[in-house]
């Protein structure tokens, strides 16, 4: 049976702890990997300095096709989880959600994200890889992909699952999404432009876009429609959202909301708009129902406030009224 949305992507637990950015001396929005020991260190400081708010399944293709599923949409996931405890905690909560995870391959320990959230609700990514740097092409069922409307790409931070990408996306036929995040977006437009040049939609923050292109998110949006992206979906936080396309500009206004977590607002803001796309919606009504969507899931921390059917069907009975 075809599958609306396939991830392919990093799978993480992430580990969701409050504390004092500054005294750690991280810088807030950022994402980096981290040695075991560095890891293990933290962990240690944080059991005694921090306050575990929630251990939730991550990565951000994950998250998105968590959302999805949970929306209703048929969803499935390609990555690489470890053979342990935790490797059975992320499939489990994506099964419960309604996500396919048959093609997820299992070896090594799980990758583990320790996200720290700052008295303003910033927040500073520190990744542990684990599996996910090992994942290779011979370990991905192209023909389950091949039946996907959308393939849904976020990044790898090992070079082996990052080549993996690329030759995927060269023989796919489904429609490939891409949410290059911060570990693509500093690989640079030349390394990263085999992937680029067979995405129909990206999603990117304006930093990511400036980081990629370097120029400002405008900019920098229409030299990527350069390379035949048909949809840019650029996020902008507290301003909301940018939208282009070869007919198209908007510039959205984000939906004020109260945040406790922003950790994978973008992945819930991006299965918003594939859910509109899918439904055949114009850009500006994904646009809307992407942003309406990712306020709500800030209200709590992890997956706990992702939106469900229900949700989606009364924000596009409130716009068909409008």
């Amino acid at each position: 049976m075809p599958t609306d949305v396939i991830g392919l992507g990093a799978l993480n637990v992430d580990l969701i702890y409050e504390t004092d950015l500054t005294s750690l001396g991280l810088e807030a929005g950022r994402e980096r990997v981290g040695s075991f020991e560095e890891f293990r260190d933290l962990l240690g400081f944080l059991k005694k300095k921090g306050k575990l708010r929630v251990r939730s399944g991550g990565g951000s293709a994950a998250n998105t096709v968590y959302a999805l599923a949970r929306m209703g949409v048929s969803s499935g996931l390609v990555g690489k989880a470890g053979q342990d405890e935790e490797g059975d905690f992320l499939l489990q909560n994506l099964r419960e959600a309604g996500v396919d995870t048959s093609r997820v391959a299992r070896n090594a320990r799980t990758g583990l994200c320790i996200v720290l959230l700052g008295r303003k609700r910033d927040r500073s990514i520190l990744i542990l890889p684990g599996a996910n740097d090992s994942l290779s092409y011979s370990e991905i069922d192209i023909d389950y992909v091949n039946k996907a409307e959308f393939l849904h790409m976020s990044s790898f931070l090992g070079r082996m699952p990052f080549q993996m990408q690329r030759k995927v996306a060269a023989g796919t036929r489904a429609k490939i999404s891409l949410d290059p995040g911060e570990p693509h977006a500093t690989r640079g437009i030349k390394e990263l432009s085999p992937l680029l040049e067979r995405c129909f939609i990206v999603f990117a923050s304006g930093r990511e876009i400036e980081t990629l292109t370097g120029k400002n998110y405008k900019e920098g949006a229409r030299e990527l429609l350069e390379y035949g992206i048909k949809i840019i979906a650029c996020t902008l936080g507290e301003e909301g959202s940018y939208i282009l396309s070869r007919d198209v500009e908007l510039e959205i206004s984000a939906v004020k909301t109260r945040v406790v977590d922003s950790t994978g607002a973008g992945d819930v803001y991006a299965a918003g708009f594939l859910a509109g796309l899918l439904k055949g919606l114009p850009l500006v009504r994904c646009a809307r129902v992407a942003g309406r969507l990712a306020s709500l899931s800030v209200a709590g921390y992890g997956r706990s406030s992702y939106p469900d059917a229900g949700l989606l069907r009364q924000i596009l009975e409130e716009q068909d009224v409008k």
